[in-house]
């Protein structure tokens, strides 16, 4: 009887919602619904959490009417974690556990450079300039040279940007954040939105 108590709350989604609320607080870009980069692939999902997650991975959804396309949709845009062991049972386990996982990856992707707001370090010395904003589609608008490019190169770890030297992606412990350029005089670190108005 024990044994099945036990097997129960390892699979309970109240635990585990709280569990990840309780961790997720102050980590950037965790907000209070199932992680982003988690393989839901063997629990069950209702078609707004599936909706949610896609959104987050920068998948259209307007065009997916059908269950079972979002959960097509789901499984054929889950990322590589290395170390991910097979879940099944609660959705917030697999959210806290893929969540944990995904905190020690070294390489950003083009969505989370676009999704943050930037403050830059130059020279030691905070912007006053404001918060930057590098868009998706490689385009950064500088308030003091103008329009430039910028792409990821090496998996995600250097940042590239027209008229810097490349800069390399660290992720930052503390908050789940990422800074780039970390020890040069140009520094960028991620900021929420929420925090940024």
């Amino acid at each position: 009887k024990l044994d099945r108590r036990f097997k129960q709350l390892a699979s309970d989604d109240g635990l585990w919602r709280q569990l990840c609320r309780a961790r997720w607080t102050g980590k950037q870009w965790m907000p209070d619904e199932l992680f982003r980069n988690g393989h839901y692939n063997d629990v069950s999902l209702s078609v707004a959490e599936a909706k949610s997650i896609l959104k987050r991975r920068d998948i259209a959804v307007d065009h997916i009417f059908e269950k079972a396309e979002l959960l097509e949709a789901l499984r054929s845009s889950n990322s590589r974690v290395h170390g991910a062991p097979a879940l099944t049972g609660s959705k917030w386990k697999v959210s806290y556990v893929y969540a944990e996982l995904d905190s020690l990856r070294q390489s950003i992707s083009v969505n989370e450079v676009g999704h943050f707001r930037w403050h830059l370090i130059y020279n030691g010395r905070p912007s006053q300039m404001g918060l930057r904003h590098f868009q998706k589609n490689g385009v950064f608008v500088s308030p003091h040279f103008g329009e430039t490019r910028w792409k990821l190169e090496n998996e995600g770890t250097c940042f590239v940007m027209h008229g810097v030297p490349p800069l390399q992606v660290q992720r930052n412990a503390e908050n789940w954040g990422w800074v780039i350029g970390q020890g040069t005089g140009t520094v960028y670190c991620s900021m929420e939105l929420e925090n940024c108005k």
